[in-house]
């Protein structure tokens, strides 16, 4: 089975509880499409639990980002705003030894930015935000020198190449596919309703966009920590949603 949540955000009793939920085994995969960390205090203990899992899969959102920023001295405003919520991640990452925080970093960088899949016939498409395209695959690889971290920057915050609207003019050869992303709260797409469920797009092409942040940031007893369950034999089902609250 294939499983895909995202922004997570810090919240170790939810992601503790979605594993549980899924009872996550050796044959399945767990894409996380980014923002582990921040506004919750446990992001740090979620990505060591990750980094245990071989068959948990981590994106790169704009979370992730803004720490390698403020790390690399690039930007050392930005994650440690209160309105981003990273002070509780940094203070957790610094307690940590060298080794742990080299652990952690190396996982970071090589998190993804962009996956397809290939599924029951069907293509997707998973990044933590974005519509990107061509069908490359793209992982982080923030300390290479190749990198420009501002353009990765672009790729994970959605200044681009996201815009709903690309996918109308996606290439024929790709059509259809399911792009599956998190970042921004489900019910910004619904004129700030308190519904917090799954949004789903259909377009004339056949693509189809599903945006899984269900506003687990919000903690509190709001929001959930939404997950797809994709059956490798019969595709997505919008009946096999998970909300873990």
């Amino acid at each position: 089975m294939i499983y895909i949540c995202s922004d997570v955000h810090g919240l170790w009793d939810r992601w503790q509880k979605l594993l549980e939920t899924i009872d996550l085994k050796d044959t399945d995969t767990l894409y996380v499409l980014g923002d582990m960390i921040d506004r919750g205090p446990d992001g740090i203990q979620i990505l060591q639990d990750m980094m245990k899992r071989n068959n948990v899969i981590p994106f790169m959102g704009n979370h992730e980002h803004m720490m390698l920023m403020y790390l690399e001295g690039l930007d050392t405003v930005s994650w440690t705003m209160f309105c981003n919520g990273g002070l509780s991640t940094k203070v957790r990452f610094s307690r940590l030894s060298e080794s742990a925080r080299k652990q952690i970093l190396n996982y970071l960088d090589q998190c993804w930015v962009v996956k397809n899949l290939t599924i029951a016939g069907q293509r997707y498409s998973l990044s933590h935000i974005g519509i990107f395209g061509d069908s490359r695959d793209r992982r982080a690889d923030f300390s290479s020198p190749r990198t420009d971290v501002h353009d990765l920057q672009a790729m994970v915050w959605g200044e681009y190449p996201y815009s709903l609207s690309a996918i109308n003019y996606y290439p024929e050869t790709l059509c259809p596919t399911t792009f599956i992303s998190g970042h921004k709260f489900t019910r910004r797409w619904r004129n700030y309703s308190e519904d917090d469920t799954v949004y789903i797009k259909e377009y004339e092409n056949g693509c189809r966009y599903i945006d899984i942040d269900c506003g687990c940031a919000l903690g509190g007893g709001e929001g959930f920590l939404a997950c797809l369950v994709i059956d490798e034999e019969k595709g997505f089902d919008p009946d096999r949603i998970l909300y873990i609250r």
